[in-house]
């Protein structure tokens, strides 16, 4: 039994013990208990609807920075596809708690209280997942270096407020890339870490293919298929590039523009449809994950970035538009158009800017 006060927490199909504490809206705050946040959970919905789509059956995983053990738990539970679950935690409170939820949900797997890069140095799982508390950065390494062809990698971060161009030196310190405050933050946000691991999987002769690259929140996550060809790496370094803002308009470039801009970061799709279809009429899945699912499937055709209402209508001084007769206008007009996952308030399309200019302001105001 665990040393410290534990209350049930109900998460998928998995009845938890996690440690009794004052729940905090956002990432959490980090403390000498194995850490539990609920705001994640539509993280870990989408990474099971995931896995239960593209996992290999019988398949080796490991919940590499597993605290409560909810992810491999469900993971063991819900995919369907009789993964041989590893957890892992150094610390040692987490290594007990993971062992009672273990057996609470009558999953069996090895429980390792191990540094994580230490676990990746010496044994290979078909797929990993890295959920750190903040940046992932320290374990991507030895992440990448541990996988092979047909391996998978889930990574995730916390640390959104750097990439999103609230704190520029730091993003540029972790990841090498420029980030910059811009009507596209949560995407620009999430490009420039997917970009960050295809750069560092290049290095080592590996190519990365998304299977569902998504944010909420805050938080960013990466499940992606490995390719150990040098082809592979440098399809990937070519689909990397920046992004030059100037108020609601944006362009994308090869090399670092003059002016406000991010990167390098990734300006591929986000989303492989046809692992993600599958699992769009799963029975018990949550609202919001298979939201995040519909829409990836939907914009991951599309080009990158989308245009935000309220930056449109400033930028062109006149009222806001409604979002439906926008995307009809662009419609009508013959271009795509399509709500983004990332604002409520935006539209993704493939139409230039000078004809998004000309079908907003043609499109209805918003009533």
């Amino acid at each position: 039994m665990t040393a410290y006060p534990t209350r049930e927490v109900r998460e998928g199909r998995a009845s938890l013990l996690v440690p009794d504490v004052v729940r905090l809206k956002g990432p959490g705050r980090r403390t000498a208990l194995p850490f539990y946040n609920p705001s994640m959970a539509v993280c870990r919905d989408v990474t099971v609807l995931v896995l239960s789509s593209w996992l290999p059956k019988g398949a080796a995983v490991l919940d590499g920075l597993a605290a409560t053990g909810v992810l491999g738990v469900r993971i063991a539970l819900e995919t369907g596809r009789d993964a041989q679950v590893t957890w892992n935690d150094k610390n040692p409170a987490a290594h007990d708690l993971i062992v009672e939820n273990a057996a609470r949900n009558s999953v069996e797997g090895e429980v390792l209280r191990d540094d994580l890069r230490v676990v990746l140095a010496k044994r290979r799982f078909a797929y990993v997942d890295v959920d750190p508390f903040g940046p992932s950065v320290p374990f991507v390494d030895a992440a990448v270096q541990q996988a092979w062809g047909g391996c998978a990698l889930g990574i995730a971060a916390t640390d959104i407020a750097p990439l999103a161009g609230t704190y520029p030196r730091t993003c540029w310190r972790r990841y090498g890339a420029r980030s910059v405050r811009n009507p596209c933050s949560p995407e620009t946000a999430l490009r420039i870490f997917l970009g960050y691991l295809v750069r560092v999987a290049a290095s080592h002769e590996r190519g990365l293919r998304p299977l569902a690259v998504f944010a909420a929140e805050h938080f960013v996550k990466a499940i992606v298929a490995v390719d150990p060809r040098v082809s592979a790496a440098e399809g990937c370094l070519a689909q990397l590039g920046y992004v030059r803002f100037e108020g609601a308009r944006f362009e994308v470039v090869a090399s670092p523009p003059e002016g406000p801009h991010a990167g390098p970061l990734w300006l591929g799709p986000l989303a492989e449809p046809d692992v993600l279809v599958p699992v769009l009429s799963a029975a018990d899945a949550s609202y919001r994950a298979m939201r995040a699912l519909i829409a990836l499937v939907e914009e991951a055709s599309l080009p990158p970035l989308f245009y935000e209402n309220h930056s449109m209508a400033q930028a062109l001084r006149v009222d806001s538009r409604s979002l439906t007769a926008w995307m009809n206008v662009l419609r009508s007009a013959g271009f795509r158009a399509s709500r983004t996952i990332f604002s409520a308030n935006g539209v993704r399309t493939d139409a230039p800017w000078e004809e998004v200019v000309r079908l907003y302001q043609s499109a209805k105001e918003r009533q």
